[in-house]
């Protein structure tokens, strides 16, 4: 009997074990489930408002896991105030850049709060008792349908079925019509799709261009100031201005009649000057020395031409005179190439001044070693410079 004894009090001892370790480990999971066990840090989110849905003890997450969830609910003005109990460890992981975002997985469904990792994380970690402010937050079907009941409250269903019903009678009948506009607006939504990219950067430098006005906005509400003084010197001298203008019309009327007889040769004058034009652009980038060297032999040989002194200070003598230029006979063909070419200019070539030794080279030509034909026919009454621009087409030897 006594062994009996002894042997049912150790069962009921060890039943009595076996179910306390139950207990205890049921009692372990649940303070584990809970997080009771855990280093929670508060953050503190502001948003407009926290939703109808959200509710204490909603999820918060971050990339879709939860880290934690809201502790309290508090609402101050038109301000909700979220304090969210967040796992220590997870914590770190949240860059302080983050926003948050307050939606559900469903229009109907509970809300969450979520951390949303922005495109460039702040290398910084979020701080326990830190204030982020709300990005968005998700509307709800209720308060949409709160919002259209108060909206259909202020309409008088007479006047909504009258203005429906002129509006069906303007469509009825014109069904293709409606169709075509639908098609074409369509048609342009496809073609304007590809352009939303150029029309974003327009809208984007039409920022620039506003905060540039803005910025001038000042100068432009004082030359707005003078307008009205402008205008008023405008009237009080309208005589003055229509005399100038009247000036203006009479001189425009003679100087057409005397320019008028000579269009074509005008025109004809232009159209020769495309060629040295054109010698002169390609030759362009020598202009810059030779100027430059006509400034330094100016300097050089200034005081032989008497400089400010009044006189010159010539040896001269009588040579036989230049013949007329005559085309095409005096014209030559210079086949030599090698475009622009300073040749040591602005520095003049000379021994005494160390001048660059540079020397003109003899062109090549069409008419071997006499590259310029002497002129040896007897001529009077050449024609003057003026007469080969504006006389026509240039003129030849035998016309004169």
């Amino acid at each position: 009997m006594a062994e009996t004894g002894t042997k049912r009090t150790t069962v009921r001892l060890a039943a009595a074990i076996l179910a306390s370790l139950m207990v205890g480990f049921a009692v372990l999971t649940y303070l584990s489930y809970t997080a009771a066990f855990a280093s929670i840090d508060t953050v503190t989110v502001a948003a407009p408002r926290a939703g109808l849905v959200m509710e204490k003890g909603a999820k918060v997450k971050y990339r879709g896991i939860q880290i934690g969830k809201v502790e309290t609910i508090d609402y101050s003005g038109d301000q909700a105030r979220l304090i969210l109990g967040i796992n220590s460890d997870d914590l770190h992981y949240i860059p302080s850049n983050a926003t948050v975002h307050i939606a559900g997985n469903t229009i109907f469904g509970a809300k969450a709060v979520e951390f949303i990792p922005p495109a460039s994380p702040s290398p910084t970690a979020l701080r326990p008792d830190a204030h982020v402010a709300a990005s968005a937050v998700q509307l709800e079907v209720n308060t949409l349908f709160q919002s259209l009941i108060d909206l259909l409250h202020k309409i008088d269903p007479v006047e909504l079925n009258g203005t429906l019903s002129a509006f069906s009678e303007g469509l009825r009948g014109h069904g293709d019509d409606l169709g075509g506009i639908l098609s074409g607006l369509n048609t342009l939504a496809r073609q304007a799709n590809p352009k939303l990219p150029t029309l974003q950067e327009d809208f984007r430098k039409a920022a620039v261009v506003t905060n540039t006005y803005a910025d001038a906005a000042p100068d432009l509400n004082t030359v707005f100031d003078n307008l009205p003084t402008i205008n008023k010197t405008v009237v009080d001298q309208q005589n003055n201005l229509n005399d100038t203008l009247l000036a203006t019309i009479g001189l425009a009327n003679n100087a057409y009649e005397t320019l008028a007889p000579a269009e074509q040769d005008f025109i004809d004058a232009i159209n020769r000057l495309r060629a040295p034009l054109k010698v002169a652009s390609e030759y362009s980038p020598e202009f810059g020395c030779l100027f430059s060297g006509i400034d330094r032999g100016l300097k050089e040989f200034g005081p032989i031409l008497g400089v400010r002194k009044a006189g010159l200070f010539t040896s001269s003598s009588f040579v036989l005179g230049a013949p007329a230029y005559t085309y095409p006979e005096s014209l030559p063909i210079v086949n030599g190439t090698g475009g622009p070419n300073c040749r040591g200019l602005p520095d003049i070539p000379n021994k005494q001044h160390g001048g660059s030794w540079y020397r003109a080279p003899f062109l090549v030509t069409d008419n071997a070693n006499i590259p310029y034909e002497p002129f040896t026919e007897l001529q009077f009454d050449a024609p003057s410079t003026l007469q080969f621009l504006f006389h026509g087409a240039f003129a030849e030897r035998d016309d004169f």
